[in-house]
């Protein structure tokens, strides 16, 4: 009996530390300033902010490629611009010798950098696999659900937390549309909503169909990537388009 007592305390012990040895492997997005000094006629140099709860280095020497951020309003375009390395750190600036895939693609501030991180064990849930490409929703009146740098020490808890809050930004919105803008109240035509109206369907909505929303996202994050989003208008356009959901959901 003591045998069998020291051998489960031993498979316990091991199970915890490769709990500790945990880890996510993620390409990120980081927006990059408006800081920008050109090198030679086929480089220059971008700048990104390490977030403060990020709980990995940027290494130098670090590869990214750097795409355009969607502008609302503008015509979608989120082609690479070109990949970059990381030359110089100070502090909690990093900078990036960016070399251009051709002379037409010029970056602008806000432009999305993409690097594959390893971290150290965080909540691998759905907001994870958006925020990392620096999606952030917000509520009717603009409030962000989360703080972006906040993914790094996300909990589940916390996830659930926030959808939680999601859907009651939803069923609240389409509330007072409904009072203020009964006109729009129109009848959905394809998707899981087909045949109701709009603001009533949003009234009625689950944690599962926000779910099966959030993962369409993630799996078609271009349009959404390094832009604020009220949940409300997203998840209305989303219902008006058919509510388009990825393969296996």
């Amino acid at each position: 009996m003591r045998k069998i007592f020291f051998l489960l305390v031993v498979i316990s012990c091991s199970s915890q530390v490769n709990a500790q040895k945990d880890s996510v492997e993620r390409i990120f997005a980081f927006k990059i300033t408006d800081y920008m000094k050109p090198l030679t006629d086929s480089s220059s140099i971008v700048q990104i902010i390490k977030p403060a709860s990020l709980p990995v280095n940027i290494n130098e020497k670090q590869v990214a490629i750097l795409r355009h951020c969607y502008k609302t309003g503008e015509t979608l375009d989120t082609a690479s611009i070109g990949w970059a390395k990381c030359q110089l750190i100070k502090g909690e600036y990093y900078y990036f010798v960016l070399r251009p895939d051709n002379s037409s693609q010029v970056a602008s501030g806000g432009d999305l950098l993409y690097m594959k991180l390893k971290l150290p064990f965080v909540y691998d849930g759905l907001l994870l696999n958006i925020m990392n490409h620096a999606i952030q929703f917000t509520s009717v009146y603009e409030i962000p659900f989360m703080d972006r740098d906040a993914i790094f020490t996300n909990t589940k808890k916390d996830e659930n937390n926030i959808l939680d809050s999601m859907i009651s930004d939803i069923h609240f919105t389409a509330s007072a549309m409904e009072q203020q803008m009964a006109a729009q109240n129109q009848v959905l035509k394809s998707g899981i909503y087909s045949g109701k109206k709009l603001f009533d369907a949003m009234k009625l909505v689950t944690r599962s169909e926000l779910e099966s929303f959030l993962k369409y996202v993630a799996a078609r994050p271009k349009k959404y990537a390094g832009n604020d989003w009220k949940i409300s208008e997203t998840y209305a356009t989303w219902m008006s388009a058919g509510t388009p959901t990825v393969v296996g959901d």
